[in-house]
């Protein structure tokens, strides 16, 4: 098991900072000690003071020596400078008994890497150098029994299960949030794609029917309120039938692509194009004077019938276009309608121009 998903940079500066307090309240604690015994202050401050606190500086810099200057073991490193920062607590106090808990910190460290190799390790560890302790230290040795010893090792093996166990359980919600995380990114993915497909057209990848008429409610209710100018153009591919006759769907399919991205990079981005149906595209001119609207339909125009097809074989097609501005209160009905009327009347007057209202 890894720890991949952890910033080890941040979690050994949060480790580091923790050992910086425990020294410093060791040290202040120390201190205040010395109120409560008889050794001549000299004497204590050396050895009780001075000596420990110097040994828990040691372990510590080290530690972020490591830390600053390689690249593996780091974590080893950090877990055995709170363990060697205990046993410096013990050490020095063997009398307290309170200061034995001290050989918890490093396996509750190791649990904060989430990693069960290093949590085993740090508690051999310290079993091992507790038991060392206890042959080196007079006191120890001689004031801990052979049922007090191995109930300390117990309670240690009993740390580290639950260590272990609730690591295991992190990891394991840590896993379901992902696998959740995961769900919920491709829920959106499909969501969002079913949206698109029943917003656009599947072939040229504009709005298509329904959205045309949703943006147009939503357009128009602004304007009751803000009274901007709109514009619709009504583009319909001239002789379209025999294009699909003569060269079949496919090419008619590819001049229906080709002709929706140029109305999409032609137009700016307050308007709105839609497929409306068959050869029919409809664009919603906003915030623009009549006139550029105009200037804007028959660059379209234009640039549409300056177009070569090749699998027209070379040739080209035209298109006509109604083109009507909103007229307040009019509605909805009425401003397609007649967007419609002029379309058909550009058809009639020899189609290939720009009937406006």
């Amino acid at each position: 098991m890894g720890h991949s998903g952890l910033d080890s940079k941040k979690l050994n500066r949060k480790i580091l900072n923790v050992y910086w307090v425990v020294i410093g309240l060791a040290f202040i604690i120390k201190l205040i000690n010395y109120n409560f015994t008889a050794v001549p202050l000299g004497e204590y401050l050396i050895y009780y003071v001075l000596i420990p606190s110097g040994f828990g500086l040691i372990f510590v810099l080290f530690s972020e020596l490591s830390v600053k200057r390689m690249s593996k073991h780091i974590d080893l490193i950090i877990v055995l400078a709170g363990l060697f920062i205990a046993l410096n607590f013990i050490y020095s106090r063997p009398d307290i008994i309170i200061l034995r808990s001290a050989l918890f910190l490093p396996i509750l460290v190791s649990g904060a890497y989430f990693r069960r190799n290093i949590i085993i390790f740090s508690t051999a560890a310290t079993i091992v150098s507790y038991s060392l302790l206890t042959l080196v230290q007079p006191v120890l040795r001689t004031g801990i029994s052979i049922i007090d010893q191995f109930t300390m090792m117990a309670m240690l093996i009993i740390a580290a299960i639950a260590v272990i166990g609730i690591m295991e359980r992190g990891l394991e919600l840590a896993g379901h949030y992902r696998q959740s995380i995961v769900a919920q990114q491709e829920l959106l993915v499909k969501n969002t794609l079913m949206e698109k497909l029943t917003k656009t057209d599947s072939l040229t990848g504009m709005y298509n029917q329904i959205s045309f008429h949703q943006f147009m409610d939503e357009l128009l209710a602004h304007h009751a309120q803000f009274h901007f100018s709109i514009q619709m153009a009504i583009f319909d591919i001239d002789n379209f039938k025999r294009v699909n006759d003569t060269y079949g769907h496919r090419a008619g399919d590819e001049v229906l692509k080709e002709i929706s991205d140029l109305i999409k990079n032609e137009i700016t981005a307050d308007d709105f194009a839609a497929r409306y149906g068959g050869e029919e595209f409809i664009v919603l001119f906003v915030g623009k004077p009549m006139e550029k609207t105009i200037g804007l339909v028959e660059e379209i125009r234009r640039k549409i019938e300056s177009i070569s097809y090749r699998v027209l074989e070379g040739e080209s097609v035209t298109v006509s276009i109604g083109l009507q501005e909103y007229e307040a209160k009019s509605g909805k009905e009425v401003f397609f309608e007649k967007a419609d009327s002029l379309l058909y009347d550009a058809k009639r007057n020899g189609k290939n121009q720009v009937m406006t209202g």
